[in-house]
């Protein structure tokens, strides 16, 4: 029996809102971020767009945006609901390691 437990503020831990559960993000070198409902462990929906194997995640507390950042040196800002890109940043020539949002606002902080 596998035994998950997230809290937050885990990168990975998409917060509940008044729409729908929590989730959880997996990055994976097949280039997408899939979206996990946290208590079935039932695939909700994939993002696409990058072109190398993703590296990191994180997710907003507010559970309405999360990030993900690939070996293609890119990161890419999404809607947790629509799927939408909100932006994509381009991270300096090393690969984005890590990240996480700052919890008060809407910032993103990365390492490389």
């Amino acid at each position: 029996m596998l035994l998950l437990q997230m809290r937050a503020p885990s990168r990975g831990y998409v917060p509940a809102t008044e729409d729908r559960p929590s989730l959880l993000l997996t990055g994976s070198l097949d280039e997408t971020v899939k979206l996990w409902r946290a208590d079935e462990l039932d695939l909700v929906r994939t993002n696409t767009g990058h072109s190398l194997g993703v590296a990191a995640v994180a997710a907003h507390p507010s559970g309405i945006i999360a990030a993900s950042s690939s070996l293609d040196s890119f990161v890419r800002v999404f809607d947790v609901d629509t799927n939408a890109t909100i932006a994509v940043l381009e991270a300096p020539p090393s690969e984005v390691w890590g990240m996480q949002f700052e919890p008060m606002v809407i910032d993103l902080v990365y390492e490389s």
